[in-house]
């Protein structure tokens, strides 16, 4: 009876293992894979800037009108109730939003930079409060994830100031800060995970 106990616990805990494992594995995913989709975007950004951000803004314009038709259409099959209208008032705003960033591309030009600055520095933060409790238990290995999610930080503020400081290559500018960035955060996260 004992034996069986026993081996019930032991299969419990291997079950554990494989679960931890395996939620350790969708958390380390997630995060490698937005900056593989980040330096990927800052490659093509360093290629081919004006296509790319023209190609983002008449994509997500897209995206809203077909959010925008799905709303007509569920309006239109609905009973005409307060929510249903709510519908189509949340239909034509996207409607508009969406012509207006496939026509008017130059927009996305002037957000992107902003969009993209503030994204970094708060991923940046997150990995620089990660490095901070790292340094309280492992001094040393906290170095390498201290410096690079500083680095993270001085590419947020560039993309930001990029736009501003020098108009004419921003989105250029914008790329080579997404690849550093890219770079600096795998490696970070790396490091933070061995320890």
């Amino acid at each position: 009876m004992t034996e069986n106990k026993n081996t019930d616990i032991i299969e419990g805990q291997v079950v554990d293992q494989k679960h931890d494992s395996g939620h350790s594995i969708k958390s380390f995913l997630a995060p490698v894979l937005v900056d593989i989709i980040m330096l990927v975007l800052g490659i093509t950004l360093l290629i081919w800037a004006d296509k790319v951000v023209n190609g983002i803004s008449i994509a997500i314009g897209a995206l809203f009108v077909l959010y925008a038709a799905y709303n007509f259409i569920a309006y239109i099959r609905s009973e005409k109730t307060g929510a249903d209208i709510a519908k189509l008032i949340a239909g034509i705003a996207m409607l508009i939003a969406g012509i207006f960033l496939i026509t008017q591309t130059d927009f996305m030009k002037a957000i992107i930079s902003f969009v993209v600055g503030i994204f970094i520095i708060i991923e940046s933060m997150i990995r620089l409060q990660e490095s901070l409790k790292l340094r309280k238990t492992h001094r040393e290995a906290a170095k390498v994830p201290l410096i690079l999610s500083s680095i993270g930080l001085v590419c947020g503020v560039l993309c930001i100031l990029g736009k501003l400081l020098i108009p004419d290559i921003f989105l250029q500018i914008l790329g080579v800060m997404l690849i550093l960035f890219s770079f600096a955060d795998i490696s970070g996260f790396l490091s933070i995970r061995k320890k």
